[in-house]
């Protein structure tokens, strides 16, 4: 086994990955992470959604900002980024930008990233539509302000359906890299990248120092199946990571896992420490 030549990142958990159990066990799954040795999570949050019109296995019970920051310091873990709606204010039915920037600033972190554009309002259709993409660019940007002005970075994270829509010979992710503001980061999917058909290399490549977090996931690269620890799939684990070379955290997300997915994020740890490619706190 060869070990890659880079400073290793710090490795965290993107908790959609055990949203089944955290909605089981809020505090005992953080826990059980902690005690795998990842030193950091990547939590969710859905804005002004009320719980119970969320899909069930997305109910995850998540305390106020202040409560969480002291369970997870309790537990001894640091917060990558969250994933959480755009800082916005656009009316009382929204959550307003404060919301989410006082959010991020209590748990501790630098980086907001857009999961979706299927979780941007009145624009969840941007990677089929031109129109709906330039003004979810447009949006970006007065974000960013509002962002920059707390000291918090916008990022965006890819699915597989930002190169499923020819819009004048462009995709969606081209054309949104090209227009957006230059404080925007990319939270790099290689999985999903790869899934839609795209070499996840030249992904990273094409945005450089662009690409602050890296998520790292595996499996068949088929829409629908399920994915695997790191190493069991086709995705090149070691050329992506080799790639991301601006890369602040390294993230593990498993969506569906076709296995136990303690299990899963278990040997996805070992193989991406055992390469010198991720750092894990002292257990692992």
């Amino acid at each position: 086994m060869e070990r890659i030549e880079m400073d290793p990142r710090p490795l965290a958990v993107n908790l959609f990955s055990v949203r089944r159990e955290l909605i089981a066990d809020f505090e005992g799954t953080h826990a059980r992470l902690a005690e795998m040795g990842y030193v950091g999570v990547e939590p969710m949050i859905f804005g002004p959604i009320p719980i119970e019109l969320l899909p069930e296995d997305l109910r995850v019970p998540t305390p106020p900002a202040e409560e969480y920051r002291a369970l997870l310091d309790r537990i001894g873990l640091e917060v990558a980024s969250l994933h959480a709606p755009l800082p916005e204010n656009r009316g009382p039915d929204q959550t307003g930008a404060d919301d989410v920037l006082d959010f991020a600033e209590a748990l501790g972190t630098d980086q907001l990233v857009l999961s979706s554009f299927m979780a941007l309002p009145e624009a969840a259709n941007a990677h089929a539509d031109a129109d709906l993409l330039d003004q979810a660019i447009d949006r970006f940007a007065v974000a960013a302000d509002l962002a920059e002005a707390r000291g918090i970075a916008l990022g965006f994270h890819n699915h597989h359906f930002e190169w499923e829509v020819d819009l004048a010979g462009h995709f969606a992710w081209d054309l949104f890299w090209e227009k957006v503001d230059r404080r925007v980061r990319a939270e790099v999917d290689i999985y999903w990248a790869q899934t839609a058909g795209q070499d996840p290399v030249a992904v990273i490549d094409g945005l450089a120092a662009r690409v602050r977090r890296i998520h790292f996931k595996d499996g068949p690269c088929v829409l629908a199946e399920p994915q695997v620890a790191l190493g069991e799939g086709r995705v090149d684990i070691e050329a992506c990571a080799a790639a991301a070379k601006y890369a602040d955290w390294h993230i593990v997300e498993l969506d569906e896992c076709a296995t136990d997915i303690f299990e899963a994020l278990y040997k996805s740890a070992r193989y991406l420490v055992d390469r010198g490619i991720s750092r894990m706190g002292d257990t692992i």
